[in-house]
């Protein structure tokens, strides 16, 4: 089980909404195409285009209740502006759950203004980064605008309308912000669509650790860079190898950054272009990895993270389910309870 508990010292277990702020008068949005300019209206889109979403009438002082972290209380919180698959009965304010909410998380826009954003605490965590990673400046008349990349969200309801939503952010409740706009949405690949990765090399991580992320502390997995996430396990592409033929001893390299977050990014980890070693001394997993729990891919050092059971053989180019054994030693630390643990049996190709 990944601890990732970097959120637990912040009394999130003990939170209770703070009153809703006063609604502010007639917030709106508009819709465009990717071009900022051309109005979206009844134009079909697919995964990995982009809609330009502006905002008027969104009171820069509003929404100051809501979660203490990362926000603190009394200041204003902000708004989410997001592309997903919402119930009909999906406003906070009428107290729909969370998963009546469909979205994915990394690309919701977190509009806040920036007076606001400067309020956030820097220490002992940087709660300004979690802000910032998202983060859409409001202006002082209450406008915004925010580029919106479309995606299927991973967990949808069975009746959710696909559109452009916005509502208070970090549990602000405030009705008058509570904004829905239809978009057409073929999820079929487009021509901005992303290819996907290869799953060169597969790796669960180990037992559990996907659901934990994204079950009991509310984050998400994701991979860029050549990773993705399949079937709760990592997959990261091939990139090249240097192997010996003559012993099979070398070094194969993979491409692509995967992370692994907490609600909010309060926890914060990656695991970056792994390489397969084969030496003298055993077959290991080394990887680039944050240097501390809260940094994600800001700040990697390359690391060994676990021995395989797999020797060099010339000639070999695939390997499946191999046995994986943690390193005594892991960073960050919130990886350390799997230290000189079984991992996930680990596959990989070249």
């Amino acid at each position: 089980m990944i601890p990732l508990v970097v959120a637990a010292g912040t009394g999130l277990g003990l939170v209770q909404a703070l009153p809703a702020a006063a609604a502010e008068a007639n917030p709106s949005i508009e819709l465009f195409a990717a071009d900022g300019v051309t109005p979206l209206g009844a134009a079909v889109v697919h995964p990995g285009d982009r809609i330009v979403v502006r905002g008027k009438g969104f009171d820069p002082a509003a929404n100051t209740g809501g979660l203490p972290v990362p926000v603190p209380p009394g200041v204003p919180h902000g708004t989410f502006v997001t592309f997903g698959a919402f119930s009909p009965q999906w406003r906070p304010s009428e107290g729909a759950p969370t998963a009546a909410r469909g979205l994915a998380r990394a690309d919701t826009a977190w509009v806040l203004s920036e007076s606001a954003l400067q309020r956030i605490p820097q220490a002992p965590l940087d709660l300004q980064r979690t802000v910032r990673k998202q983060w859409i400046p409001l202006a002082g008349d209450g406008t915004f605008t925010a580029t919106l990349e479309v995606a299927k969200p991973a967990k949808m309801p069975a009746d959710g309308v696909y559109g452009v939503y916005t509502y208070g952010a970090a549990e602000a409740v405030n009705a008058s912000q509570e904004l829905a706009t239809t978009v057409r949405f073929d999820p079929a690949p487009g021509v901005n669509t992303p290819k996907p990765s290869a799953a060169d090399l597969v790796w669960p991580v180990a037992a559990g650790f996907a659901d934990t992320v994204t079950g009991p502390l509310s984050g998400t997995l994701s991979g860029s860079g050549g990773a993705a996430v399949r079937d709760k396990a990592l997959n990261f592409e091939f990139d090249s190898a240097a192997v010996d033929p003559s012993t099979g001893k070398g070094t194969i390299k993979y491409r692509g950054t995967a992370v692994a977050s907490t609600r909010f990014h309060l926890g914060e980890i990656a695991i970056a272009n792994p390489w397969i070693e084969f030496t003298d001394s055993g077959t290991w997993l080394t990887a680039e990895t944050s240097t501390s729990d809260t940094i994600g891919a800001d700040s990697l050092r390359r690391v060994r993270l676990a021995q395989l059971d797999a020797a060099a053989q010339p000639g070999r180019t695939e390997w499946s389910q191999v046995p994986v054994t943690f390193e005594p030693t892991l960073s960050p630390m919130s990886l350390q309870p799997y230290a000189a643990q079984p991992g996930a049996p680990i596959s990989f190709r070249y």
